[in-house]
Parts: structure tokens; sequence; C-alpha cells
């Protein structure tokens, strides 16, 4: 093992459901680097989509007690990105372990994830519970393509995080082209100034010396990883290029990847969960609960917003060579 294992990043695969369950080759390279397997598949479908406030506090004792207390950086891949919302426990283990200093979260997504949610925290609304985390100063969200962006679906957004100062937004291309105009303010996209321009801007503002970077896959262009939400035009290289900008001469507290695939099936009945065992096939069988009707409720949603049909043979390979392209990039970075 080269580098001195002290100063490297510590990857950890926390498995809440069973997307990232297969990925022999990554599950290889994390052992390797000392890394470890969460299994917490247990509170998955309480928490998949959105999650009250219990599940999501058990699951956060529960990482207290699992995850490392050294000051080694924890990269965590969090598997479906119906669980992108548990960035915001995985980020203060971060800043605790770090000494909490002042952090720019970096959030590379197609969507802003950015709606208001009560009573818990939804997959679409952890970036107002991440920005107001105290030793947060703000969060950079890069990559958006997705309509949420554009009026009227603004309307379920918590506008006040722009207000205040607390999110910064970067689309990588505005509803209808230029620059994006969002609650009075004009921000620059990456399509109108051009990749080396953008780099340049993202590095700039980030003000802080310490760092954490969230990534869902599904900021990555349909070529580049396979996911089941509606995807953006980032590739690959760019992402890695960006990492690296936002890492440069900085400290890179942490970082988290979500965006495996985890899907409905279609046939025979669009209720019906997957027939194949996870264990074994070629994608993750999805498993919906909480109280009351939150599991039909979540079904429902995804219903709507999600694909019926399940992924391609090869979606797992795809996404498992990202995960690991992800996991170089970051182990060159953080030194």
């Amino acid at each position: 093992m080269h580098g001195d294992l002290k100063r490297r990043v510590r990857p950890i695969l926390l498995h809440l459901d069973d997307a990232l369950i297969g990925q022999a080759t990554l599950t290889s390279r994390i052992a390797a680097s000392a890394g470890q397997s969460l299994d917490c598949r247990d509170l998955g479908p309480a928490i998949r989509l959105w999650s009250r406030t219990d599940p999501l506090q058990a699951l956060e004792a529960r990482l207290e007690n699992l995850l490392p207390k050294d000051r080694r950086p924890v990269l965590t891949f969090s598997g479906s990105g119906d669980f992108h919302h548990v960035t915001p426990s995985l980020l203060r283990h971060a800043c605790q372990a770090a000494g909490n200093p002042a952090v720019t979260v970096v959030h590379f997504d197609n969507h802003p994830d950015w709606v208001r949610f009560e009573n818990g925290l939804h997959c679409g609304s952890w970036v107002g519970a991440a920005a107001r985390i105290p030793c947060v100063e703000k969060v950079i969200t890069v990559g958006v393509c997705s309509s949420d962006i554009d009026a009227p679906a603004t309307d379920a957004a918590d506008a006040a995080l722009i207000h205040d100062g607390l999110l910064e937004m970067y689309a990588y291309r505005a509803p209808r082209g230029g620059v994006l105009d969002l609650f009075g303010r004009r921000w620059p996209t990456i399509e109108t100034l051009g990749k080396s321009a953008f780099a340049s801007l993202l590095y700039q503002r980030i003000q802080t010396d310490a760092v954490y970077v969230t990534i869902d896959k599904d900021v990555l262009k349909p070529s580049d990883a396979a996911t089941n939400w509606d995807q953006g035009e980032l590739g690959l290289d760019y992402l890695k290029t960006l990492i690296g900008v936002v890492a440069s001469g900085r400290r890179l507290i942490g970082a988290d990847v979500t965006g495996d695939w985890s899907s409905l099936e279609a046939a025979p009945s669009i209720w019906q969960r997957h027939a194949r065992c996870p264990l074994s096939g070629d994608w993750s069988r999805p498993r919906y609960g909480g109280k009351g009707f939150d599991g039909l409720m979540k079904r429902g949603e995804a219903l709507l917003d999600q694909p019926w049909a399940s992924p391609s043979p090869g979606a797992k390979r795809l996404n498992e060579a990202v995960n690991i392209a992800l996991l170089d990039c970051f182990e060159r970075v953080i030194q």
C-alpha cells in the first residue's frame, strides 16, 4: 500500500439497502484501504426517500459507535440516491472528528435538494439541515440541470438559504439558457462560463480552509452513471477535475457518494417488489417503510418520480466503475 495510511482517506460502505451488494471490486478496494462495511439495512426502509426524526437519530447514534474517532477523513458510499438525506449525519461526524472547523460543503447533484420538509428529512430537503449545522459556512451546489430550479417548482424551495447567504447555486445550465435567475440573484452557469472559467470561480467561492464534498451520481450524464432519477450533463472526468479544484490547498475533512440504482419493477405489477434476490441479481430491491402510511406514500412517490423499468444489466458494473474512479480521485486529493 502506497503512502502514509494515517493521512489517507478511510473509505466506508454504508449499506442502507442492497445497491452496493455485489460490487466486489469496490468492496475489496475498501478492505485493502483499512475501510469498513457498515450494515444498517434494518434502518433503510424507514429512512428511504424521507425519514421522520427517530430513524435518523437511530442511524446517527449507530454511526457514532461504528465510525472511527480519529481524524482520518471518511469517504462514505451510501448506495441509492434515495438516501442522500443521511449526508447531514455524515457531515456532523466529519466536523466533529476534524475539530469543528469552519467548513464549506460542495454538493454535486442534478437536483438542488433544498425543499422545505417538516418533522424529519427528505432526500430532496437535506441541504437546509446541512447548511444550518453551526460550523458550516455555506453549501455550494454544482451541476443542477433539473426543472427543480425553474418556477413554479421553486415555490417549494427554502429560499431563506439563499437570502441568508447559506447556499450558492451553480447550475450546469439555466432552464431557458443564459444565467440562472433565482430569488433575486443571478447565478452564472457552467454552460455560460465554460468549464475552465467555472473551475476557477468554484475555487474562489470556497473561503474556508476545510471542505466537505457530497456527490449524487445523478449529476453525471447517463453514459457515465446509471441512476433511478433524472440525470444531468456533467462528465465524470470533469467531476474529478472539480474535486481536485475543491481540495487544492485545502483540508478535505470528508466526503460521501450516493446515486446507485434502486428501482421499482414494472412487470408483472408496478406494486410488486423485484422478484430477483438482490444478493445475486443485477439491481437492488427497494423496501419502503416507516410509521403509519409512510411506506405506502413513499411507494407512491417512487411511482411518480422514478422509472418503473429495471436498470440495464450493466448498470451495477457502470456504477461500480464510477465508485472506484471516485475512490481513486479522493485518494489522490486527500494526502
